[in-house]
C-alpha cells in the first residue's frame, strides 16, 4: 500500500478536506469543477515534489488565500512516511519528509511511487521530444537512484557548459575554457546514455507484454537507436558540433537531445495518429510504466486514473480493467487505484468494482 491519508488546506478549490484511502480502490466522483483532479494532483506533489498539471506553484493556492498546505501519510514495505508541502504566495514551496525540511526532490523520488493517467499526460504522445524524454526520465529516476544521480549531474554540467558557451560567443573568455566542461559532460553524458538505452530495452519488453495482454493485433512500439555511442564517437561528435554550439549558444549534441518516437501501425503516432490511437497508446504506456516500476522496486505504484472511463469506449475500458485485475492476481497484492469520475455508471460498467473487497467512495460537490 502507498498512500493512507491526505489532508488539503486551501488547495485549489478545497478549503479544508481530508481523505482516507483504501488498499484497493478509492472512487472520487462529482461534477466537473468539484476538485476531483486536485486530489490526484496533491498526491503527486507529495510523491514527486511537483504537480503534473502546472509549474506555477502559486496557481495551486485557493482564491486569494496567502498559502496552502497538503499532508499525506504513506506506508510502503512496512515503512511509514509523513510528507507535507506548503506553498506560501510570497515565498514559494517548502516540503518536509518525516518532519525534516527537504532542500530538493531527490530524497522524495522513489519512496512512494505513483503512475498518473490524465488528459494532461497526453502530451507524451502528442508533444515533442522533450515531453517523451521527461516521461522516461521520470520513470527511470523513480526506479533507479543511479539514474537520477546521473541525470541531475548531467543537467547541472550541461547548464554550466551552456553558460560558458555564451561567454565564449560574446568574447568574454577563450574557447579553451570549454575543455573542462567538455570532459565532464561527455563522461556523464555517456553514462546517462548507457543507462537510458538499457532501461528502454527493458521497458520495450513491458510494453510488448501489455499490448499482448490487451490485444495482440495492435501494432505499437518505441523507435530508438540500437545502441549508445561509444566514448570515442561521443567525443568526436562533440568536437564536430563545436561551431554549431557557438553559433546557437547552446550544446547541440548529447542525451538531452534524444527523441524516443512512438510508432502505431507503422506510422509516426505524433503526426498521424487518431484521437483514439493517442488515448489508447497513452494507456498502454502507463500500464507498462506501472509494470516496469513494479519490477524495479518490488512494489506496485499507486495508480491515479483521472476520469479515464469518460475517454474510452466500454469495450476498451473493460479490457483495461481486466488487465489490471490480472496483474493483481499474479503478484498476489492489490494495485492501489484512485479513480475520479463524473459518472459512476461508467465505472460500474467497466467492471472495476467487481470483486473489490475493500472500496472507499467520496462524493465531491462544487
Amino acid at each position: 500500500m502507498a498512500i493512507q491519508s491526505l489532508t488539503l488546506v486551501s488547495f485549489r478549490n478545497h478549503e479544508k478536506k481530508k481523505f482516507n484511502f483504501s488498499r484497493g480502490l478509492t472512487l472520487i466522483w462529482g461534477e466537473n469543477g468539484s476538485g476531483k483532479t486536485a486530489v490526484l494532483e496533491a498526491i503527486h506533489i507529495l510523491s514527486f515534489g511537483r504537480s503534473f498539471r502546472t509549474h506555477k506553484q502559486r496557481d495551486l493556492i485557493r482564491n486569494s488565500d496567502d498559502a496552502l498546505a497538503i499532508r499525506g501519510g504513506f506506508l510502503t514495505n512496512r515503512i511509514s512516511d509523513d510528507v507535507a508541502a506548503q506553498v506560501i504566495r510570497s515565498s514559494g514551496q517548502k516540503m518536509k519528509l518525516n518532519g525534516k525540511i527537504l532542500f530538493g526532490r531527490k530524497e522524495l523520488i522513489g519512496r512512494n511511487n505513483v503512475v498518473v493517467l490524465s488528459p494532461e499526460e497526453q502530451s507524451v504522445t502528442k508533444g515533442g521530444p522533450v515531453e517523451r524524454r521527461r516521461f522516461f526520465d521520470k520513470m527511470f529516476s523513480v526506479s533507479s537512484p543511479d539514474y537520477v544521480d546521473t541525470l541531475q549531474t548531467y543537467s547541472r554540467v550541461l547548464k554550466q557548459r551552456n553558460a560558458a558557451i555564451v561567454q565564449v560567443k560574446e568574447n568574454r573568455c577563450p574557447p579553451e575554457d570549454l575543455h573542462s566542461w567538455d570532459d565532464q559532460l561527455v563522461k556523464t553524458g555517456q553514462k546517462l546514455w548507457l543507462l537510458r538505452y538499457g532501461f528502454i530495452l527493458e521497458f520495450k519488453n513491458h510494453l510488448k507484454e501489455m499490448i499482448e495482454r490487451y490485444d495482440n493485433v495492435i501494432q505499437f512500439e518505441l523507435s530508438y537507436a540500437d545502441q549508445a555511442p561509444s566514448l570515442e564517437s561521443y567525443k568526436n561528435e562533440f568536437k564536430n558540433s563545436l561551431k554549431k554550439d557557438l553559433a546557437l549558444g547552446r550544446t547541440t549534441y548529447g542525451p538531452h537531445r534524444d527523441d524516443i518516437s512512438l510508432i502505431w501501425d507503422n506510422r509516426d503516432l505524433r503526426n498521424f495518429g487518431s484521437q483514439g490511437e493517442h488515448k489508447l497508446s497513452l494507456v498502454l504506456l502507463k500500464l507498462a510504466e506501472m509494470s516496469f516500476i513494479r519490477e524495479k522496486t518490488g512494489t506496485h505504484p499507486t495508480l491515479l486514473l483521472d476520469d479515464l472511463f469518460a475517454k474510452l469506449d466500454l469495450e476498451r475500458s473493460k479490457k483495461i480493467v481486466s488487465l489490471l485485475q490480472g496483474l493483481e492476481s499474479e503478484t498476489g497484492e492489490p494495485v492501489q487505484t484512485i479513480v475520479t469520475t463524473t459518472d459512476l455508471l461508467n465505472v460500474e460498467q467497466s467492471g472495476l468494482l467487481k470483486g473489490e473487497k475493500e472500496t472507499k467512495t467520496y462524493h465531491l460537490e462544487r
